[in-house]
């Protein structure tokens, strides 16, 4: 029987409408404010629930606005000719901890990692990674950059150990109990 390997994917979430993560933040503040002074006296007008559908309709813009890429594993021999090629800098700390220069390695694994990328529905976009990642990639803020570099690294660098679920081995040994 020939072993068959397909290497590890994960899936880095990208809102491209980063003003509703504001918008919710500020609903959210506002819903919670509104919750505590309903909890505290029960006889006030409860506006929290107006306020929870207004939190609950920007969550669901988020998800219209939010394309998911996915990130897949690199063969060995492809990851370690880019760690040969890009030898940590000298001085810097996090450079040696990996035993690469983090900076340009990532600009060059992060779009030969990305394998697809989908809309909120889970279709298929067309997105050019060689054509249009670079200035995708400039726009985004060091925070959303790094969801890509940290997922490249999981998928490249990280462990691959089956995963195990708590909260899902209890629900099942609690539903074949009863």
């Amino acid at each position: 029987m020939a072993l068959v390997v397909k290497r590890p994917e994960t899936r880095v979430l990208f809102c491209l409408d980063g003003d509703l993560k504001a918008a919710h933040e500020a609903a959210e503040a506002e819903f919670n404010a509104a919750r505590s002074k309903s909890l505290a006296d029960a006889r006030l007008n409860d506006p929290a629930k107006d306020l929870a559908k207004k939190v609950n309709d920007l969550e669901e813009e988020m998800k219209a606005a939010t394309v998911s890429f996915l990130v897949r594993g690199m063969r060995r021999g492809d990851w370690n000719d880019l760690v040969a090629a890009h030898a940590p800098r000298e001085g810097n700390a996090l450079d040696k901890s990996y035993g690469f220069n983090v900076e340009a390695l990532m600009k060059v694994a992060v779009p030969k990692s990305i394998a697809g990328v989908e809309n909120h529905a889970g279709e298929a976009l067309d997105f050019s990674v060689k054509d249009e990642w670079d200035a995708l990639a400039d726009d985004m803020t060091d925070s959303q950059y790094e969801d890509f570099v940290l997922a490249t690294l999981r998928v490249n660098k990280g462990r691959n150990e089956v995963p195990f679920s708590l909260s899902a081995f209890r629900m099942i040994q609690d539903s074949d109990q009863t």
